[in-house]
């Protein structure tokens, strides 16, 4: 299987993109701007969710591909953290950006790839995928969803 999921609210615990997500994306431009290292150590030292062992097992055994809002210049700091705190393996990340519509820009990349199922913490991000008919289910929690996958 082909699973696919979103790393802020899915591999890390809630982030405040969700508070403000105008206010996100001026936070990251300023941030990646003028502030490279604190870019650097926020994205290399976010908390991991619940139950991440989870996700590892998946990536024995299936094909993984993590698709983020985060913008393109925070893929290498992205990928760091994947490999040396969250221990996650993966076959690819994209990183497509805060701008408006990253929902569709996410199942873009979700059907170009592949993806049987796509993981997210985002109602819009779910509703988008669903109607266009892909598979995709709203993440609470990884043994939550452990059972859902094994249930199908």
């Amino acid at each position: 299987m082909h699973i696919g999921y979103d790393i802020d609210g899915v591999l890390t615990k809630r982030d405040a993109t969700h508070l403000s997500l105008r206010g996100a994306r001026f936070i990251a431009a300023i941030a990646i701007k003028f502030f490279p290292r604190l870019v650097r150590r926020w994205t290399l030292s976010q908390p991991l969710q619940e139950d991440i062992e989870v996700a590892r097992e998946f990536a024995k055994h299936h094909t993984i591909s993590i698709i983020t809002a985060r913008p393109q210049e925070f893929h290498a700091y992205t990928e760091q953290w994947l490999k040396h705190i969250a221990k996650i393996d993966y076959d690819h990340l994209y990183c497509v950006g805060l701008e408006s519509g990253f929902g569709q820009r996410k199942l873009e990349i979700a059907r170009k790839v592949g993806i049987d199922v796509f993981l997210d913490d985002t109602e819009e991000t779910i509703e988008t995928f669903r109607a266009a008919n892909v598979d995709a289910r709203l993440f609470t929690t990884w043994k939550d969803i452990e059972q859902t996958l094994i249930e199908s």
